[in-house]
């Protein structure tokens, strides 16, 4: 797409480097942006929600913003494949509360009471070779996490750490009150008073 850097850049952080596509109940969490043998690979795709052209999925001819942040939408390739072959189910209103919700979900991943970062079933593949040190996933402020995986593959490497932070970790297991279910979770930094439940998504104090 032939974006302005001010709408590339309000596409991608809106996005949290996530694939947006969200659709009965069916989630994506593809990071577009991936490490590959030590280097940055992008795999997402900037698609236009109104074709670009004749014959375009989703083509209108009066469309006067075909080029915008407005008009975008952040998806893996995967899906993106997905939306323009069948746009009769992928229409353009689908696609704009598609981009919507993804939005307000990667915003809401962030506490702003206290500025504490939440990471939410999620997973963290990171690829290292050729290097002195690796490390899986590094959080320097406070933050929670349930549902997370992360994965560090490194070969040829001489120090592997799978997790490093300078807050202080802390696991918890707490039961929900609502599914029953054990709610596993850590944070860094000072403990948050709720997690949310992987099974049922309901808020669970720590116990």
């Amino acid at each position: 797409m032939n974006l302005s850097n001010k709408d590339r850049k309000l596409l991608w952080g809106k996005a949290g480097n996530r694939c947006s596509y969200r659709f009965k109940g069916a989630v994506c969490s593809q990071p577009l942006v991936l490490t590959h043998e030590g280097n940055d690979v992008v795999v997402g795709n900037e698609c236009h929600i109104i074709g670009e052209k004749p014959g375009s999925a989703r083509y209108l001819a009066d469309c006067t913003n075909r080029e915008s942040y407005e008009n975008a939408i952040l998806l893996c390739p995967v899906h993106h494949k997905i939306v323009d072959d069948t746009e009769d189910v992928y229409t353009a209103e689908v696609l704009r509360r598609m981009k919507s919700e993804h939005e307000e979900a990667a915003i809401s991943d962030i506490d702003t009471t206290n500025g504490r970062i939440k990471f939410e079933t999620s997973e963290f593949v990171t690829e290292v070779s050729d290097a002195d040190r690796a490390v899986g996933m590094e959080v320097n402020r406070p933050a929670s996490f349930t549902g997370v995986k992360s994965t560090l593959k490194a070969t040829k490497v001489r120090e592997v750490i799978g997790f490093s932070t300078n807050q202080g970790l802390t696991a918890n297991l707490s039961w929900c009150s609502y599914c029953g279910k054990p709610v596993p979770s850590a944070h860094t930094g000072s403990p948050p008073s709720t997690v949310s439940c992987p099974h049922c998504g309901r808020d669970v104090p720590i116990r």
